[in-house]
């Protein structure tokens, strides 16, 4: 295996892991970021997304390229079918391999569950948008939560609150699926009930996990607080999960970024109901820092190897940063060049010291703000401080929903769910000068 100064990447993914290829652009010869295009005919709009950028090297097809490429990296869970055709090839690939699909597929994941012995929330199969509006009217005083596979770009996960509300989402699915929602197949989960939701964040290779891992508590498309732990000492209800299914990612040779939302009720035993076989995000981006090694994890990873982590810090955590912009205008924001490494955006363009984002593209999500520290309280400040320095872009940047972040871990603690002796800071003290 080459040195990283002496060795060529090539970053494949679809925008939001950008910051993988601006990492390893840090230390790599050269980084290549392909970015797929599915358009018969290209816009700006598309074809603009992670050009312009002096240390990344812009491609919709690596094909051409592949002979000067070392290692190949697929951040996200899709194109399974590529890594393994390159792998074939004899080239290394970090990536999820056909494990991606699992995640994307709900039917496969519960299957996997019950392989693995892993207890898992009563969950009603429902074919077509009219047999879940019926399904959900017998059922609304359960508040089930409805999933679907595949395709997240249309429908989230959502909970049937009130019937008036289901008939609102029904209403507009029914326009928006026309003549095909019959087709579609509906996951309706019973919710499973506690207030904790904690998980792990590391990477696997080939079914192996690193000594040390990340417990990290997230606010979805928000915030996140973590801090690093020794495998043997994480949480029996976290990790459990995640060592029941590495028998999954050693048949699949599975070499990526891994992450467990599980959700802890009060028999102690977690239910992990949406894997993450992939980069994180948010949970992801903070890795990228944390990692001093991470492009030795990613080249070595590819070839099957197991690197032990080298940690910048014990505490790591996010902030979600938003666009105020209007949704159908350009969204530009500069990024101070003392804060840049900490600011992780998604693949835009960069054009006379700027960063630009498309109109039309979702304002609610351009990236994240990352930080890292010896104690909780210093990841928050410096999280603060690079809230201070981007005070005067078009941006929000979400520190507040850490408060409900350490009230959630103060509760898990006392839930029997350790994650720091150290002092956490007051719930007010995140809030102040926010």
């Amino acid at each position: 295996m080459k040195d990283i100064s002496d060795t060529t990447f090539c970053v494949s993914d679809r925008g939001i892991f950008f910051p993988v290829a601006e990492r390893l652009a840090r230390e790599a010869k050269r980084i290549i970021y392909h970015r797929p295009n599915a358009e018969s005919f290209e816009t700006l709009a598309e074809l603009c997304k992670g050009s312009g950028h002096d240390n990344v090297e812009f491609t919709t097809d690596f094909w051409p390229l592949k002979k000067e490429i070392d290692v190949f990296v697929f951040p996200d869970c899709k194109d399974g079918g590529e890594q393994l055709e390159l792998e074939s090839q004899g080239y290394p690939v970090w990536g999820s391999k056909s494990t991606g699909t699992i995640e994307e597929m709900r039917g496969q994941w519960m299957d996997v569950c019950k392989q693995s012995g892993l207890p898992f929330p009563k969950t009603e199969v429902v074919r077509g948008l009219t047999n879940l509006h019926a399904y959900l009217k017998d059922h609304i005083d359960e508040k089930p939560f409805v999933k679907i596979s595949r395709i997240r770009g249309d429908m989230e996960t959502w909970q049937a609150k009130t019937i008036q509300f289901v008939q609102n989402k029904i209403d507009y699915y029914t326009a928006k699926w026309g003549p095909l929602k019959e087709r579609l197949k509906f996951y309706v989960q019973q919710p499973v009930e506690t207030k904790i939701e904690s998980g792990a964040d590391s990477y696997n290779i080939w079914g192996q996990y690193p000594d040390e891992v990340i417990l990290g508590y997230e606010r979805k498309a928000e915030s996140y607080l973590a801090v690093v732990k020794k495998r043997s000492e994480m949480p029996e209800q976290v990790w459990a999960c995640a060592e029941a299914i590495k028998w999954l990612l050693k048949e699949r040779r599975y070499a990526n970024f891994i992450s467990s939302e599980v959700r802890v009720p009060d028999d102690d035993e977690g239910r992990w109901l949406d894997p993450c076989f992939r980069t994180p995000s948010p949970a992801g981006e903070e890795q990228l820092e944390m990692l001093l090694n991470f492009p030795k994890i990613v080249a070595a990873g590819a070839h099957g190897e197991l690197v032990q982590p080298e940690w910048a810090g014990e505490f790591c955590g996010e902030a979600v940063i938003s666009s105020t912009s209007d949704r159908e205008s350009w969204k530009s924001i500069v990024v101070p060049k003392e804060i840049q490494q900490w600011v992780k955006l998604y693949a835009c363009a960069y054009e006379d010291g700027a960063y630009h984002f498309p109109p039309s593209q979702d304002p609610d999500a351009i990236g994240c703000a990352v930080a890292i520290g010896d104690t909780p309280t210093e990841v928050i400040d410096r999280l603060k401080e690079l809230q201070e320095a981007l005070k005067d872009q078009p941006v929000d940047l979400h520190i507040e929903p850490m408060a409900d972040l350490i009230a959630e871990i103060e509760e898990a603690e006392k839930q029997g769910i350790p994650f720091t002796e150290k002092e956490m800071p007051e719930p007010a003290d995140v809030l102040e000068s926010t």
